[in-house]
């Protein structure tokens, strides 16, 4: 997007968050995400201070239409931003995008950066919680990117000290860490330490009996218990290491669809439909449910990508003749009667 103007830069992505991007500007602005890593970077965090600012409400308490006069003016002011007027009348936006810009070049420009950071940081650290959906994802300042599973909260700082990257993660998160020897990338969670210096890996702290799981995919993944005496493990790729409160060990991962919430890929191998139904659950955030244990010890197999869960679930239905009833927000399935 190095064509454009700045102002265009920040309208397209004011169309983006208010969901209004044609086609071809979703094109654009992908071009330009896509052209240096220092632009993605200011994407992600972009996004992430839109989703604070709606979480914090913040935008609720900014007179907006006097804020957007002021800001008019002020971009009137300055020819390199913009210097663009139609028949007479300056540029205008509405509704949602007037919101979406505004907040843009709020933030630009210095206008409510400190009140938003102040209420959702300390210290410049920024506390991340992802909305409820899988496809949050935030670029760190090394260029580390971590993708975020729904409710999963990760804290960081704006910038890495000069000896070691550390966050703090509640929740579960596939961690695609930027490599340098000389600096480690560390992540603390509820009773455990993850060290890494350059990998891609998951971890899930959302397990029951303060369980933790890390999976690897590439590279070498340290593991450290801190409860009860500190206690450390080396995982390899396609390894799993599990911490507990008493115990921490590493064995083989026999779970195909352990990044399914991320990849939407799910692989089922004469697997029963109440493991099934347990994975859609987790990975869509539906609430499919089935009372008849002879429905839920059938076996299915089958392999999915990138296909909504209805369609899913119609695939379901189809294989063993099942039908589904829509029940105070629960997708039920049942056998079609005789």
């Amino acid at each position: 997007m190095n064509a454009l103007e700045n102002f265009d830069k920040w309208n397209i992505i004011a169309k983006y968050l208010a969901n209004e991007c044609t086609e071809s500007e979703n094109t654009k602005l992908n071009n330009w995400i896509n052209e240096d890593i220092e632009n993605e970077i200011e994407f992600s965090e972009i996004k992430n201070d839109w989703e604070i600012l709606n979480l914090t409400n913040t935008m609720k308490e900014i007179n907006v239409d006097n804020a957007w006069e002021r800001l008019k003016n002020r971009i009137e002011k300055d020819k390199d931003i913009i210097t663009t007027k139609e028949k007479g009348r300056a540029f205008q936006l509405s509704g949602y995008m007037k919101y979406a810009a505004l907040f843009l070049m709020l933030i630009g420009i210095g206008f409510i950066t400190a009140k938003v950071y102040n209420r959702v940081s300390h210290s410049n650290r920024i506390e991340y919680m992802a909305s409820n959906n899988s496809g949050n994802k935030v670029i760190l300042s090394d260029g580390t990117r971590v993708f975020l599973n729904k409710e999963s909260k990760l804290t960081y700082p704006k910038q890495f000290n000069t000896t070691e990257r550390k966050v703090q993660l509640a929740g579960e998160a596939y961690f695609d860490v930027e490599k340098n020897p000389e600096k480690p990338f560390i992540i603390e969670v509820k009773n455990a330490e993850i060290k890494v210096l350059g990998t891609s890996f998951n971890v899930n702290t959302n397990l029951p009996d303060h369980q933790i799981e890390v999976f690897v995919e590439t590279g070498l993944v340290q593991l450290t218990k801190i409860n009860g005496g500190e206690e450390s493990i080396l995982i390899s790729p396609g390894d799993l290491g599990v911490v507990s409160r008493k115990s921490i060990e590493k064995h083989k991962n026999t779970d195909e669809n352990v990044l399914a919430w991320k990849t939407k890929h799910l692989v089922f191998k004469e697997e029963n439909l109440n493991n099934v139904i347990n994975v859609l659950n987790k990975v869509y955030n539906s609430n499919i449910t089935c009372n008849d244990q002879s429905v839920l010890n059938l076996r299915f197999t089958s392999t999915f990508k990138n296909q909504d869960v209805d369609s899913i679930v119609s695939v379901i239905c189809l294989a063993f003749d099942l039908k589904t009833e829509e029940k105070d927000n629960q997708v039920i399935l049942t056998k079609k009667k005789g």
